[in-house]
């Protein structure tokens, strides 16, 4: 083959080899862009979650379950204005209020905070999905937002319950839209720049290439380093990104780049390359799906994981499963008494003595005291035991600074569900829940008597 040859094969082969590698950066951006903006959207709905959930497990159920009109300016009503403030002043909240079930679908206004226009004791408050389905009992947040007249807002809900476990009120807070857009744009900007910037560079290098030929190849050598140091400034960035390291162990490696110095090989080289920049940008991404279904304070899996799971499992006619629910023993007291770093000691050894007995991957934290597991399908007698191993190794429990002086107390409940009997995840959640609260109640009298 004559060198005229050699350079049109060449040529064709840059040409063929680049609208591939373009192509594949498009689709790689447009992934990368969708499952990033899912991914912080299921965070953004999470923080929601734990902002109601730890509001509502702040609230007496009993007493806000007989509230009136005529108890306001009194002693609870004062009460838990102060506490609702608390969240309202502190985090990027529009509004966090009180309401109650008057109907199937009618709910009202029983305390709002808000000092410059609150809702009035008895004022219907607009019916969105997430809060009939805390009329039901249980935490939701509104996929989409709704007009009132104080605005635009995403909303979450979160169930307060009474001493019998029965929803005695409700503790919603509100999101301005255009906030929540704003946080799920940064985000995205950030990922499309990203993935923007890969197909320019890959669009760059393969401009230079097509522009020169064989002979230029020594030439475009040269390029092909300015290219790598930019890969590698790019793997700084996002291995440098808080939390990176203690995840990264977890991902799959990224191939190392072979290098050869064969001219023939100058295109594959740079092709390598490429292919390891989009390599550590799919780690990044795993990365960023681990955090979103992972529970920052005790490393298990949050209520996104535990509802994909429910997800999953109520799509399978055929599946049987074990259900445990567990709740912290008088956290509150634990928090007011020895300070919240004490309690969110507790909080991480509860998940540690239940991920001993029933193993970390099936453990979920749905709520400030509360644990989920979801695991084979197994006797009662069995996963009654599996609790009772569980509350008996929390009462043993002992913090390694003795001087804390706070102690760990798990309450548990728990059911089974087999193939064929119907019924979704959170028919057997609620159950189990139900058994749980019972024993809850059994627990706080021995402990006050």
């Amino acid at each position: 083959m004559n060198t005229r040859n050699r350079i049109n094969f060449t040529t064709k082969y840059v040409l063929i080899f680049g609208a591939l590698l373009l192509a594949a950066n498009i689709l790689l951006g447009i992934v990368l862009y969708n499952q990033s903006r899912a991914a912080l959207k299921s965070m953004l709905e999470k923080s929601m979650l734990d902002i109601t959930n730890t509001a509502s497990g702040l609230i007496d159920g009993d007493a806000l379950a007989a509230y009136t009109a005529s108890d306001e300016g009194g002693d609870f009503y004062r009460s838990v204005v102060k506490t609702l403030l608390v969240f309202q002043e502190r985090v990027e909240i529009e509004f966090i209020y009180a309401v109650k079930q008057v109907g199937p679908e009618d709910f009202v206004f029983t305390i709002d905070p808000d000092p410059v226009d609150p809702g009035a004791y008895g004022e219907p408050i607009i019916f969105t999905y997430a809060l009939g389905e805390a009329g039901k009992g249980v935490a939701t947040v509104d996929s989409a937002p709704a007009a009132d007249r104080w605005g635009n807002f995403y909303s979450a809900y979160s169930p307060v319950l009474d001493s019998a476990g029965k929803v005695a009120g409700i503790i919603g807070v509100d999101f301005d839209a255009e906030w929540y857009a704003q946080q799920l744009r940064q985000f995205s900007t950030t990922v499309a720049s990203i993935s923007v910037l890969t197909v320019l560079i890959g669009a760059a290098v393969i401009a230079l290439i097509t522009q020169r030929t064989r002979r230029r190849f020594r030439t475009l050598e040269e390029e092909i380093t300015g290219l790598s140091s930019d890969v590698d400034e790019l793997t700084a960035a996002l291995t440098s990104t808080p939390g990176y390291s203690e995840i990264a162990g977890h991902l799959d490696p990224i191939p190392p780049t072979a290098r050869d110095g064969n001219a023939d090989d100058e295109i594959a080289a740079l092709s390598e390359k490429i292919r390891s920049m989009e390599d550590t940008m799919k780690r990044y991404l795993d990365y960023v799906r681990i955090r979103a279904y992972t529970d920052a304070l005790t490393g298990v899996g949050n209520t996104a994981a535990y509802l994909e799971h429910a997800g999953t499992l109520d799509a399978d006619p055929g599946a049987a499963y074990s259900v445990a629910v567990f709740d912290i023993d008088l956290l509150k007291e634990v928090n007011d008494n020895y300070g919240h770093a004490c309690g969110d000691m507790i909080i991480r050894a509860a998940a540690g003595v239940i991920s001993r007995i029933f193993g970390k991957a099936h453990v979920y934290r749905i709520g400030g005291d509360e644990f989920l597991v979801i695991t084979g399908a197994m006797e009662e007698a069995a996963l009654e035991d599996q609790i009772a191993h569980v509350e008996a190794a929390a009462e043993n429990y002992s913090p390694v600074d003795k001087s804390l002086g706070c102690r760990l107390s798990l309450s548990g409940g728990g059911t089974v569900h087999r193939a064929g009997e119907g019924g979704t995840v959170q028919d057997v959640f609620v159950r189990a829940d139900e058994v749980m609260y019972l024993r809850k109640a059994e627990h706080h009298r021995r402990s006050r008597a």
